[in-house]
């Protein structure tokens, strides 16, 4: 009887015919509009957290040569400047740990779907990482 979901439902009440209108109430849509600004923010937060956190590992790539001595002088160090091939594994490593880290976070907000993607993918890096761990630790006690 009723054309949609939220009104025209009618009820037998004592001989007499009563209409009921359903209507969602303001409050609820505010919650609705609250929980997504939160979780844009959340999102937003992260990956301005992911960018500064990148940019702070780039720029040991300059910081590294620098050491402090005993005296509490800094000085340059010839011996600790990363040479070109180096430098390109450093690159190659830290544009792949942010693609990574981008990906997790933004596919974290897609849904249930994505949050069970992130976790699965988080639970087998901790799974890869203790076996890397553990074959590391047989070879170089060999």
């Amino acid at each position: 009887m009723a054309n949609d979901l939220f009104c025209c439902m009618q009820k037998h009440h004592g001989g007499k015919y009563m209409r009921v209108n359903f209507k969602r109430s303001a409050q609820t849509d505010v919650n609705m509009k609250k929980k997504q600004k939160q979780r844009r923010t959340l999102q937003s937060t992260l990956n301005t957290i992911g960018i500064l956190m990148f940019i702070g590992i780039l720029i040991r790539w300059w910081t590294v040569p620098f050491a402090v001595s005993k005296d509490l002088r800094i000085y340059y160090n010839q011996g600790f400047q990363m040479t070109l091939n180096e430098c390109k594994e450093f690159l190659a490593f830290v544009l792949c740990a942010a693609s990574v880290y981008f990906s997790l976070v933004n596919v974290y907000f897609l849904g249930k779907t994505g949050r069970r993607l992130v976790y699965t993918v988080l639970v087998l890096f901790a799974v890869f990482s203790l076996y890397m761990m553990l074959t590391l630790l047989a070879v170089a006690t060999h």
